[in-house]
């Protein structure tokens, strides 16, 4: 197929009204995409590069335009029913500005520096265009795991509740899922899109339907030699796979700064979109929360073996409780705790004590997120960790016990008896946590980058 052929094949045509929304504009665009195609050396896959430039020649439009309709060109009862499921802050100012107010106005009337107020408006304009055109957004999963629960499910199904946004879930346990993604704008999915190992495939006919594609990664894709599940991903080439998302996606979201620069080396559209409890979840909402004094409480899954063996003998008696597949031998003294699934699993906090949370100090555990010492916070509880990345981003002197040079033993013997300092670690990471990690305000970050 030349070009000429690719300019008046009709997939190309309805993509790009698709793109616009209007005759007009498709035909311009078309010409445009044709024009700067002449300019460039032939492709291979001629028709799927005539399409990429025209969808980035059409976001680079939007994006310079100002996208928040006025009342004369929209109907007033769209624009309202949009600005009722805004954020209020960004919603109040919107009126404003449909008001006839100015931003010195506003900055004078509410004494909002106004830079601060310049920004803000820009991110409200972002948010009524996502909320005013008809989003619509298929997670692709692969299974019900801890992953998909925080990364996925949860935050989107708030924004679903919070926003109205249209959002439907689709398994990718055959790839079929492609053919069942009626009028969705955006694809969001974690590490990998394909279950057989072909993103170039998947992705790749995403965007020619003018899917912006968002991967989402939560680890790092090189496993240490000791790690359960490396020999598997070995075997599927898990890793080069994993790169190959990254690089195919239009932007990549993921969990920690740290993770982000390693990213970064591969996709430039990278963004930090921190972990955060959703509260509405009856496993982190219980009727009642009780502090257990002095009994020591583990969570994890069978890869961080390696992390609980940090402890050693460092507890005595039956004041560890521990909940994970995995028990090291060198843990004589322990307390088995049932095991239960990803909707169930955070119960154990609820009547627990302190929480304790070993990390090997490695490359793949310091990219890792703070999850575990959110959830604890979450719940008010104590905590002893390790003095790691990325538990660094949350634990100072303050909300946690940070264990030096992995001795446990004397950590515990800090804190095991002082009840007064218990409660004041839990009460101040819990502080800590609602304030820096917000899913309120991780969600309106996902409407931004949308």
């Amino acid at each position: 197929m030349n070009l000429q052929d690719v300019y008046f094949d009709k997939s190309i045509r309805d993509y790009a009204l698709k793109l616009t929304g209007n005759e007009f504009d498709a035909d311009d665009l078309v010409s445009i995409a044709f024009e700067i195609c002449s300019s460039k050396p032939t492709r291979e896959n001629l028709k799927g590069y005539f399409a990429v430039v025209m969808r980035n020649q059409w976001y680079k439009k939007c994006n310079k335009s100002d996208i928040v309709p006025s009342i004369a060109d929209t109907e007033s009862e769209d624009v309202e029913s949009t600005l009722d499921r805004m954020y209020h802050y960004y919603s109040d100012i919107l009126t404003a500005i449909y008001n006839g107010e100015k931003l010195t106005e506003i900055h004078k009337g509410s004494g909002i520096p106004y830079g601060t107020l310049k920004e803000d408006y820009a991110k409200a304009k972002k948010e009524f265009k996502i909320l005013h055109k008809q989003t619509k957004i298929a997670l692709i999963v692969s299974s019900d795991s801890g992953v998909t629960y925080h990364r996925l499910n949860n935050p989107f199904s708030k924004l679903k509740q919070d926003y109205g946004i249209d959002v439907e879930i689709h398994y990718n346990e055959d790839d079929s899922f492609i053919h069942r993604l009626e009028d969705v704008t955006h694809v969001v999915y974690s590490r990998n899109i394909s279950r057989k190992m072909q993103p170039e495939k998947i992705i790749g006919a995403l965007q020619l339907m003018g899917i912006k594609v968002i991967c989402d990664v939560d680890d790092y894709w090189v496993l240490p030699k000791k790690h359960p599940t490396k020999a598997l991903y070995k075997r599927m080439n898990f890793a080069k796979c994993q790169v190959r998302n990254i690089q195919l996606a239009d932007s990549v979201w993921t969990t920690t700064p740290q993770l982000a620069n390693k990213i970064k080396d591969y996709n430039k559209n990278v963004h930090v979109v921190k972990n955060a409890i959703w509260k509405r979840a009856a496993q982190f909402n219980p009727n009642e929360l009780l502090l257990n004094f002095d009994t020591f409480f583990y969570s994890g899954g069978k890869t961080h073996l390696m992390d609980l063996k940090l402890i050693g003998k460092s507890f005595d008696g039956e004041e560890l409780m521990i909940k994970t597949p995995n028990i090291p031998k060198n843990l004589p003294y322990h307390q088995r705790l049932e095991l239960s699934d990803v909707h169930n699993y955070a119960n154990a906090y609820h009547k627990s004590g302190i929480s304790i949370i070993p990390l090997r100090e490695t490359l793949f555990n310091s990219l890792k997120s703070e999850l575990k010492m959110i959830e604890s916070g979450h719940f008010c509880k104590p905590v002893m960790v390790s003095n790691v990345e990325p538990y660094t981003n949350l634990a100072t002197g303050k909300n946690c016990i940070k264990v030096l040079d992995n001795d446990w033993a004397k950590a515990i013997k800090r804190i095991k008896g002082e009840h007064n300092l218990q409660v004041d670690l839990g009460m101040k990471l819990k502080e800590d946590v609602e304030a820096k990690y917000n899913l309120d305000k991780e969600n309106r970050l996902r409407i931004q980058l949308l």
